[in-house]
């Protein structure tokens, strides 16, 4: 069978620049505040690698002691490390004769699980410490670079994918931070452990631990070869990722239109795709980091074969021998450990680039430093020779200008609605209202404010919005109420769940309030979760209602029930509607009627049926006599 080509890598020309030393330094002030566990980390990890040489040593006293047989006195001195030479008769007070015996034998045993043990609890303690910082860090990392992403304008989302900004905030945030955590303790603990254990054998025996040694040059070819292979293997891993988690989140959130045109082996298709990929490049990635383990001890395992002849050459101890080789196998796994590190900084630097790509993200649209906050306004809006234009993903302006020299004056407590055909730029108006989107030319003014010089939130707590793809958290109804107004009462909630026709219906539900509306309301009608939307706004009591389109999608009967809701929620409020049905706003008190940006005429019903040509058409399209 023929072997079968790897998926394609999928290409994200928007991916940030690599290879940057500095990005890892915009990651130090979320270490800042956990500094003393880490230096604690750090200092049990050199601790952990300098008890190797007491370990070492004190297994050179054990075996020494041990192997010999039952020959073996307490009096014979033992040639240590570093020029040290130890008689434990002497030590202890005792006859140099006297016989190790069979308790002193088992005492000696005894201290090997002893040492083991502690050198292993040093070095757990260094891993627990490094990886206590390490998720205090991922935890601060992913509700920032969250908060950095809830706090880009829309047009940062019109241009990116909901799946792969899932994927930087859960996945690429938890490699950048475990990978991290890895480099460090690698970088600190392994090194000084292999140092540790090499002082002790060259102070002992120079040529055999040379010998032995020698041949660890030839490892460093095979790894570099293998990272160059591999080299983008880590980081198309981590975007076939994203491409699976987005080919995901889009199936889910548009069920109903892949169940409806029957596509559901079609989102398979293209979920397997993502997936194969994903796994390729992940095989790629996990094969070269295991093939540097053989590597390693393979050509590690020439230079113990070439100590061994020479130590028969030598005719040394065979107590002596087994020590050494064991001293010189504990040298390999750190080894090992240390030649991943090129492959690690791969898909580290990676996501690393990501998560602070997203971190340092300007948003678009900013507060200006130490903006006050808008006060609850009387409701009167400006816009003061607008014009805005939508802007390519590169950055450039779109030719055709959104909206154009827009000089409207909109007075407090009063029902104003903009009709127009598609891409007249009514939506446009509601965005910069909203402060989506800043002008490029002129001002929007809020009780002569300029909406540009105060904070967005003071802004928006003056806007209620109602439109007509209602959105609903998957929570109860009474929390997707309370959202209007987090501090609000039970009492306020179902006073403006009354007040929006909701109340009746929510009673009807088997829980009432406290009723699950299912993922995006899914498990409500369109004109229930209507309701709860304008309940939502009654509930915000804003002194500016924007509606849009809130009433084109529903029946009749339904569109009563919700024109008589808003209609008590308009009480008292600057009310601007965007309306297709020209019979729902035909008593507004006026009308701006709009094409390709610009206003074409401003008045009542009965004006502009007199005046404008266009109004005059919209009309005829919707009220044609039969």
């Amino acid at each position: 069978m023929a072997k079968a080509d790897p998926p394609p890598t999928r290409q994200t020309p928007n991916s940030p620049q690599e290879d940057s030393p500095l990005l890892y330094r915009r990651m130090l002030p979320y270490l800042k505040p956990l500094k003393g566990r880490f230096i604690l980390g750090i200092a049990l990890g050199v601790a952990a690698a300098g008890f190797n040489a007491v370990l070492l040593m004190s297994f050179q006293v054990i075996f020494s002691l041990v192997l010999r047989g039952q020959s073996t006195t307490l009096g014979k001195t033992i040639d240590l490390p570093f020029g040290i030479h130890f008689n434990l008769a002497d030590s202890l007070g005792l006859a140099a004769d006297t016989p190790v015996g069979l308790t002193g034998v088992i005492i000696a045993c005894a201290f090997i699980p002893v040492l083991l043990f502690t050198n292993g609890f040093l070095e757990y303690l260094n891993k627990y410490c490094l990886a206590w910082v390490g998720n205090r860090m991922l935890f601060a990392i992913r509700n920032d670079v969250f908060r950095s992403i809830l706090r880009q304008s829309p047009g940062f989302f019109a241009t990116s994918r909901a799946g792969e900004l899932m994927q930087t905030v859960f996945n690429q945030s938890r490699v950048a931070q475990t990978n991290a955590v890895q480099l460090v303790q690698l970088v600190t603990n392994r090194p000084l452990t292999i140092i540790v254990i090499l002082a002790t054998l060259f102070s002992q025996y120079p040529f055999f631990t040379g010998m032995s040694l020698f041949v660890f040059p030839l490892c460093i070819w095979p790894i570099i070869a293998l990272g160059r292979r591999v080299k983008k293997s880590g980081k198309n891993e981590e975007l076939e990722t994203g491409a699976m988690m987005t080919s995901m989140h889009e199936s889910f959130t548009g069920i109903r239109l892949v169940k409806a045109y029957a596509r559901e082996d079609y989102e398979v298709a293209r979920f397997e795709r993502a997936n194969a990929a994903m796994s390729h490049n992940s095989i790629r990635w996990q094969r070269a980091m295991e093939m540097v383990g053989p590597i390693v001890e393979s050509v590690a395992s020439l230079g113990i074969a070439a100590g061994l002849i020479y130590w028969w050459y030598k005719d040394w101890e065979a107590d002596k021998f087994i020590t050494v080789i064991f001293t010189l196998t504990r040298i390999y796994p750190p080894a090992k450990e240390l030649s991943k590190v090129s492959l690690l900084l791969q898909k580290t630097t990676y996501a690393v680039n990501n998560v602070v790509g997203l971190l340092d993200r300007k948003p678009d649209i900013q507060d200006p430093p130490k903006a006050p906050k808008l006060p609850r306004i009387e409701g009167s809006i400006l816009f003061d020779n607008v014009s805005f234009s939508y802007r390519k993903p590169d950055g450039t302006l779109l030719e055709t200008p959104a909206v154009s020299d827009i000089q409207l004056a909109l007075e407090p407590g009063r029902f104003y609605a903009f009709v127009g055909p598609s891409g007249a730029g009514k939506s446009t108006l509601f965005s910069m209202l909203l402060r989506f989107y800043d002008p490029d030319q002129g001002r929007v003014l809020m009780d002569g404010i300029d909406i540009r010089t105060v904070t967005q939130d003071s802004l928006r707590d003056n806007i209620g919005i109602v439109s007509q793809d209602t959105f609903l958290f998957h929570d109860t109804i009474r929390e997707n109420i309370r959202y209007g107004r987090l501090n609000a009462t039970e009492e306020e909630i179902v006073a403006a769940a009354k007040k929006s026709h909701a109340h009746d219906f929510i009673m009807a539900q088997s829980k009432g309030y406290d009723t699950v509306v299912g993922d995006a309301g899914c498990n409500l009608s369109g004109g229930q979760k209507q309701r709860l939307s304008i309940a939502r706004a009654v509930l915000r009591n804003a002194p500016i209602l924007l509606l849009d389109e809130a009433t084109s999608a529903l029946d009749t009967e339904t569109e009563r029930i919700i024109q008589d809701a808003i209609h008590q929620l308009s009480e008292g409020k600057t009310v601007i509607a965007i309306a297709h049905r020209l019979s729902t706003i035909m008593e507004a008190d006026q009308i701006v009627v709009m094409r390709e940006g610009r206003i074409q005429a401003v008045g009542t019903h009965a004006e502009l049926l007199a005046t404008s040509e266009l109004y005059q058409n919209l009309n005829a399209l919707q009220f044609k006599e039969t």
